[in-house]
This record gives C-alpha cells, structure tokens and sequence, in this order.
C-alpha cells in the first residue's frame, strides 16, 4: 500500500516551505551585497557609499576577502548610476559581513585554549555579534556556538586539556605538549647548526635544557650544545690561524713594497739633473736637459716611484683588513669560550670552553705515541742511499756463507 497523494502533501510541506525558506535567504545574501556604483565605462563598484556631495561620491571597497580595502572618490561626471540599499538591506548586508568576520574563530579540534580566552571570544565577539543583529539570520548560529565555547570552557575549568583531539589530565598533557615541543626544537637546532646559525641554536637548546621533566631530550640536547660548542670553536681556532699565516704574509709584502719604494725614490734622486734639485714638481724644459738631464730615465723612475708607492699602499691595505678580520675572529672566538664556560656550569656539559693554554698543556701532558716522526724515516733513508755498497757487499758474503753450509 502507497501513503495517499494528500498524506504525501502533509508530510513533504514542511521540509518544502524549509527548502523555500533557505534558497530566499541564499538569494537575498547574493543579491543583496552593497551599494553598487555603475561608471560611465561600464565599470559596476560594490561597496558601502561613505560620503556624497553634489560633485563626488566616496565609495568604501574590500577586495581579496576584504584582506585589501580602499575609499575611492568618484566624480559624478563619471558615474552612470547609482543603486542604494534599503534600510532594510543595509542591515542584512552589515549582518553577513559582520558574521563573515567572526568565522574565523572556530574550536580547534586538536588543542584547547587558556581559561581566559574563551570568555573573552565569547564576550567580545559573539555577544557583541547578537547585540548589533539581535534579528539575523545567524542569530540561532552564533547562539549554539557560544553554547560549544562555554562547554569547552567548563570542561578546561576541570582540570583536563585537549592535545591532539583527547582530552586529558593537565599535568599529564602539559608533559606531552613539552615533549612534543622539545622533539621540534631538538629537530630545528641540527638543522641550525648545520647551517652554521650556532646563536640562534644555542637559545633553542637552552629551552630544552630547561625542560627538567624530560631527562632524555635534556641529555640529547646536552650532547648536542657541547658538539656545537666544539665544533664552532674548532672552525673559528682555525680561521684564526688561517688569518696569522695571511697576516705575516702581508706584512712581508709591506716589507717588500716599502724596500721597493725606497729603491725606487733612490734611483728617482740619482737621475742626474732631476727636477727635485731644483726645488720644482717636473719641469722638463731646455735648460734642464741643457744641464745634464735624462727626461726618459726621469720619466720611467718617476712612474716605477708611483708603482711601488701604489704597491706599497695596496699592501698595507691588505694587511689593515686582515689584521681586522683576524680581531674580528679572536674576539668571536673570546665571546664563544666565555658562553661556553658560562653553558658547561650552568647545563653541566662539557663543551671544550676553555682557553688555547689550556688544550695546549693538555696536549702536552698526553702521552707520547710509539709512530715515528717524518724526520727518522728522512735519515734512515738518506743513510741506506749513502752506504748501499757496503750493503750490498755484506749482502753477497752472508749469501756465500749461507752456500757453504748448506753444500757442507
């Protein structure tokens, strides 16, 4: 038996008369958006009209999600027409903007907030929303989710936290988030120190260090600052000794360029009749060939002269920004040490902190292998070169010897 046509009727109407209330509220919400602005191009500008004279108009725009806005002055010259919304539809378009902006704040389904902070969304937002729309169409909305935000509230009023979607003890959830927590920064100070970004490491591994309630994240973290202690200070003693070495280069080559210079200017002062004894810059008149000058040869010293004051200068350039550089270094490597004797007693780490005196005397004090040294193969080896004969000679007698027996 079929449910008669009229029982059918009476049980569709109401999900029907729903479905007609819902597509008229969908369609006043699309139709109904802002004040719509038509230029003499053709160009239709939707927005909220702020202010009007008799010669401009100043249209209120959002674009990208209302993320970009923008007041713009039209002159009516320019505009084709205007369509205004009604009092009426002025409040249902405030009401879906407004209602629009508080979208954004949802449950997380994963974590739960601070006490605090869901009575302030629900104060400042959601009752601010009901008191300027009390009739929306979002009002029975905007109800059940301050219904939702109080539950939760009173469930972190317990005593109990969300930490990935379950809710637990406080205590027993703070510890898993501290974990967590420590895991990631375990994580980004490798990925620091590989990069060689050691400052911004060492803070993030002094929080983990902090993290008493993990022992094993704290031990990792503990290996892992004294390893960026050492190897940061070890790449830093190095380029110090780079620098030395390049800085009692330069200072070689200021010795050579000054020698240079001072041979140069020697040569320029014997030219005979050179300008400088007459007390001029360079006159390379008659008169001064007349009494004996070169103009050739005093041109070429002149020009090795301003060579080797420009090597001269390029020289002590080079070493200025090297010695600079190496300051630079030794006070980076002084900061470094001094953090790390302060880390090694705070943090209980070992991280090779101290001074070069110290691994020197600790060099000294270990103790000494059985490998020889390069200069023991070097002598043994030029002796055998210079007495091979004898060798060899001694060689073929054992050998004789050796026949002897044997044939005996």
């Amino acid at each position: 038996m079929f449910p008669s046509k009229s029982t059918a009727l009476t049980r569709v109407g109401p999900w029907t008369r729903w479905c007609w209330l819902l597509m008229a509220f969908a369609l006043a919400t699309v139709c109904v958006r802002a004040d719509t602005v038509t230029l003499t191009d053709g160009t239709a500008l939707e927005g909220d009209i702020t202010a009007e004279d008799d010669s401009s108009v100043s249209i209120y725009l959002e674009f990208s999600g209302g993320t970009i806005t923008e007041t713009r002055r039209l002159n009516k010259t320019d505009i084709a027409g205007i369509t205004r919304l009604t009092p009426e539809q002025r409040a249902t378009w405030q009401a879906k903007r407004d209602y629009e902006e508080i979208e954004k704040y949802q449950l997380n389904p994963s974590v739960s907030y601070r006490f605090d902070y869901y009575d302030r969304i629900v104060r400042d937002v959601f009752h601010k929303f009901l008191a300027n729309h009390p009739d929306s169409a979002y009002t029975s909305n905007v109800t059940a989710r301050i219904a939702q935000w109080e539950a939760e509230r009173d469930r972190v009023a317990t005593g109990r936290m969300k930490f990935h979607g379950q809710w637990l003890p406080v205590a027993e959830g703070a510890r898993l988030a501290e974990r967590e927590r420590g895991q990631q920064l375990l994580q980004q100070s490798r990925r620091l120190i590989s990069q060689g970004r050691l400052e911004t490491a060492l803070r993030q591994l002094e929080i983990v260090l902090s993290m008493s309630a993990q022992p094993d994240l704290v031990s990792q973290a503990r290996t892992l600052l004294a390893s960026a202690f050492q190897q940061t200070i070890a790449s830093l003693d190095r380029q110090r000794q780079q620098l030395e070495t390049d800085v009692a280069s330069a200072q070689q080559w200021v010795g050579r360029a000054q020698q240079a210079a001072n041979t140069a200017e020697g040569s320029l002062k014997q030219t005979p009749g050179n300008a400088q004894s007459f007390g001029k810059a360079a006159p390379l008149t008659s008169s001064y060939r007349a009494l004996g000058g070169d103009s050739q040869s005093f041109v070429q010293n002149q020009t090795a002269v301003n060579a080797a004051r420009g090597d001269f200068a390029q020289a002590q350039s080079c070493l200025n920004q090297t010695r600079s550089q190496l300051d630079d270094v030794v006070q980076k490597l002084a900061a470094l040490r001094s953090r790390a004797s302060t880390d090694e007693a705070k943090w209980g780490i070992v991280a090779g902190g101290g001074s070069a005196v110290a691994t020197k005397t600790q060099t000294a004090a270990s103790p000494p292998t059985t490998t020889k040294s390069p200069d023991v193969l070097v002598g043994t080896a030029a002796w055998a070169k210079n007495n091979w004969v004898f060798m060899a000679v001694g060689l073929l007698v054992l050998l004789f010897l050796l026949s002897r027996v044997i044939k005996g």
